[in-house]
């Protein structure tokens, strides 16, 4: 793997089996660079410019992409677990098939976000809007959805169990093809409006001690 250690005059748009040690790429315009297989330790991306991007299969943990701009950026298979996103602009980012485990994405913008096939467990998502999105194997678990707008949004494969829901709006959502976990009246109240399978309407009513023969 080469290892990169200067970046103050990058002469190339294209990396493949580099790693970046401890390199603040702040305030750089990464815009339409690709990058493949590489490893970013303890780097920094704050407030880059980093629009139509690619990262495939790279490990950025805790990484800082706080206030740089990432509209239609993708991100293939990488690993980006507790990565920093707060104040980024990702609208229309594709993130498919990656590790965002505990990732925070506090007050980002990011209308039109694809998530299809990540793992988001523990991540913070809070009022993001996936209104009318098609969810297909997310793991949304016990992450914090606080104030998400999952309206008409169909789901397909996820996990929403022990996620925190208050405030969330799932009016028209159609849940039958999630796994909401442990269903009892209080966590039901969550998925008000929302349509739900026979078996799913089932385990709440077990949930409030009703026997359904």
């Amino acid at each position: 793997m080469e290892i990169i250690e200067d970046i103050s005059n990058l002469d190339r748009t294209d990396f493949i089996s580099c790693e970046f040690r401890a390199q603040r790429f702040d305030g750089m315009d990464l815009s339409q660079f690709r990058f493949e297989g590489c490893v970013f330790e303890d780097c920094s991306f704050r407030s880059a410019l980093m629009e139509e991007c690619t990262f495939l299969t790279c490990r950025a943990i805790k990484a800082d992409f706080s206030y740089a701009r990432l509209s239609d950026a993708h991100f293939q298979a990488c690993n980006l677990s507790l990565a920093n996103w707060t104040g980024a602009d990702v609208s229309s980012a594709k993130f498919h098939d990656c590790k965002l485990t505990g990732a925070d994405f506090k007050d980002t913008r990011a209308l039109g976000i694809d998530f299809n096939g990540s793992l988001l467990s523990s991540a913070f998502l809070r009022e993001m809007n996936f209104r009318k999105c098609h969810l297909d194997g997310i793991d949304f678990t016990e992450a914090d959805l606080a104030g998400c707008d999952f309206r008409d949004a169909t789901f397909d494969n996820c996990r929403l169990q022990n996620a925190h829901l208050a405030t969330a709006r799932f009016e028209g959502a159609d849940l039958r093809a999630a796994d909401l976990g442990v269903l009892t009246f209080s966590t039901a109240t969550c998925f008000k409006g929302a349509i739900i399978s026979k078996n799913q309407a089932t385990e709440l009513l077990h949930g409030l001690g009703v026997l359904v023969l």
